[in-house]
């Protein structure tokens, strides 16, 4: 499964929204999610995809749409 697949999967479930409302250029900021909730959601993807993902808050800010968190991800698959 892709990064971008597996962070949607993952915000669906955290968020309790449908997957099918989640696209790659979904932004961020859009997404009802509290601190505590990507924190659930980085740890799914890196359960998911067996990495360890190094992420602080200002590298989170700068993340603008699900695609660049996938590719920020992907430098650790």
């Amino acid at each position: 499964m892709s990064a971008t697949e597996e962070l949607i999967r993952n915000i669906a479930r955290v968020t309790r929204c449908s997957e099918q409302e989640l696209k790659p250029e979904t932004e961020l900021k859009t997404i009802k999610a509290d601190s505590l909730h990507w924190v659930q959601i980085i740890v799914g993807v890196e359960n998911a995809l067996d990495i360890e993902i190094e992420i602080d808050k200002d590298t989170m800010a700068d993340l603008k749409t699900i695609a660049d968190f996938a590719t920020y991800v992907e430098k650790f698959c």
